[in-house]
């Protein structure tokens, strides 16, 4: 009878260790980077009260029989942790440090003289003393080095440039607690900043007189090409007796006329008697004024458009041609003999033909002396803008040369301090860099991640550290970005605990224990009843 009433105490045990999990669980909701823990049960040791046994078939033989087992109650069976990633949680630090996946930082004590150790050995992180953890509130202590909120140091790939310029120059064949460099690999970082911007003026300089010089030779051969083709234009304009300045003045001759008879006529239109010869003298000027006109775009469209004037050549016919037409039609309407649509259609006729004599082609000899021209004024534009060029590059060298003379006798006597640096950032391969005070990026180091077999393996330790137990498996290292996650900056990894299924184990726990209390109780009456047979 007393078995069940420690299969009663065993299941109180039991559900006591489930609910201290779900305890801790519920109180470190809160906690950065932090795992909840599921335990389940199993049943403990069992005792026969009657064994098995074979059935016989032969002749007065029996059936087999199942043994009869008691079970003395429950334990523990396993506690497991959730180690699939929190929610990233924003933050305002550029060193407050997310993994997107599922590695871990590898951090711990000063490992010998602080220069590291190589990877050849497959169990580094225990061999070292190492711990590994998923919470990445980093800083930046007093020696420089790169630590967590409990001051252990945050190990890495070191940056092997000379100025800690390389994006991909990591020795990542060993291990070593990230350093900021000192105030003397900083002056070395000056002084080939410094450098590398008197070169870069330089190089900027001899380019821009070099492009000064290559525009200097096309402006030469644009202007011998205007010059080609001007007097090309003068030459055909003389060729071909077009007398051009002549027609022009004659045209600006016949529009002043046409213009002083208009203001007559409109002066003098109030008087009968002379308001109709007013108008016929302006019709008349007006018409000499439209001739000039025509002459002069003829005559410019030898020049001007060619073809045009080829294609069309019937309508250029002094008897039958569109300003023969066009006279006639003003002289017509004028006597009422057509109306205003005819003669607006000879007008038409007019305006459409002067258009496509107007238009210059390209390949006229005006045409090409416009192109030439402007290509000319373009060029002369450029060689403006390239004497500006190399007057400021010319600027910028004397200012980078004085700076880094200035730079170099500055760092002259710089001290083995540490660095200045500010405004740290990890990127997402886990690159580490800092700003100088003149804004150059330094590269510090890459933060490493490790890779667990089993995670399950691990075994916590004080804070959110973990220690590779015996079932933990290999654990490899690599850089960030890969396999293992990419690192996420201004983030921290919040718990990993879902209160309502905390608070839903909560209930079942609380009832199973109250049952197995009953246990007990009901156990203890029926023991009663047996001591009170004796009465």
């Amino acid at each position: 009878m007393v078995k069940s009433m420690f299969a009663g105490v065993a299941g109180l045990r039991t559900h006591q260790a489930k609910m201290d999990v779900i305890g801790n669980n519920i109180a470190n909701v809160n906690t950065w980077g932090f795992k909840a823990g599921s335990m389940s049960f199993k049943d403990t040791m069992y005792q026969n009260t009657s064994s098995g046994s074979k059935g016989s078939t032969a002749a007065g033989g029996y059936g087999g029989t199942n043994a009869n087992q008691i079970g003395y109650g429950v334990t523990t069976g396993v506690i497991s942790y959730d180690f699939s990633m929190g929610s990233p949680s924003p933050s305002a630090r550029g060193l407050d440090c997310y993994i997107d996946g599922t590695g871990f930082y590898i951090v711990g004590p000063m490992v010998g003289d602080g220069e590291g150790f190589t990877l050849e050995d497959s169990d580094v992180i225990s061999s070292k003393g190492l711990s590994l953890s998923r919470v990445g509130q980093f800083t930046v202590d007093n020696q420089g080095y790169l630590v967590d909120d409990s001051g252990n140091y945050v190990y890495g790939f070191t940056n092997t440039s000379s100025d800690y310029s390389g994006s991909d120059s990591f020795d990542t064949t060993s291990l070593k607690p990230l350093r900021i460099p000192m105030e003397s690999d900083m002056a070395a970082i000056g002084n080939k900043t410094a450098a590398e911007k008197v070169n870069e003026a330089r190089k900027v300089l001899e380019e821009a007189r070099a492009n000064l010089s290559n525009l200097n030779l096309s402006l030469g051969k644009a202007r011998e090409e205007y010059i080609a083709a001007d007097k090309a234009y003068t030459s055909a304009a003389d060729k071909d007796n077009l007398n051009i300045d002549g027609l022009t003045t004659i045209r600006n001759d016949a529009k002043q006329k046409m213009e002083d008879a208009y203001a007559n006529w409109m002066d003098g239109k109030s008087d009968p008697d002379k308001a109709d010869g007013l108008k016929k003298l302006y019709e008349n000027a007006r018409v000499v004024y439209e001739e000039s006109v025509y002459n002069l775009v003829v005559a410019q469209a030898g020049l001007r458009a060619p073809k045009a004037l080829d294609d069309n050549t019937s309508k250029l016919d002094k008897t039958n041609g569109v300003w023969a037409a066009y006279k006639k039609a003003l002289a017509d309407f004028s006597d009422g003999t057509i109306d205003q649509e005819a003669m607006d259609a000879a007008r038409k006729d007019l305006e459409d033909l002067q258009v496509a004599l107007s238009k210059i082609e390209p390949d006229s000899k005006e045409g090409k002396r416009d192109s030439a021209s402007q290509a000319v004024k373009k060029t002369e534009a450029l060689v403006k803008a390239a004497e500006n060029a190399v007057t400021e590059a010319e600027n910028k060298l004397e200012t980078a040369q004085k700076n880094s003379t200035s730079t170099e006798v500055g760092n002259a006597g710089t001290n083995e301090g540490l660095a200045k640096l500010t405004n740290y950032t990890v990127l997402q391969d886990g690159t580490l860099t800092g700003s100088t005070e003149n804004g150059t990026t330094v590269i510090v180091g890459k933060i490493a991640l490790a890779g667990v077999q089993n995670v399950n393996g691990l075994e916590k330790t004080t804070g959110y550290y973990y220690v590779p137990g015996g079932n933990a498996g290999n654990i490899s290292i690599y850089e960030a970005g890969g396999t293992q996650g990419r690192i996420m900056s201004n983030y921290l990894e919040m718990a990993k605990v879902d209160l309502a299924t905390e608070m839903t184990d909560m209930i079942t726990t609380q009832r199973g224990f109250q049952a197995n209390s009953k246990i007990i109780t009901v156990t203890d009456q029926m023991l009663e009843e047996l001591v009170n047979i004796k009465r």
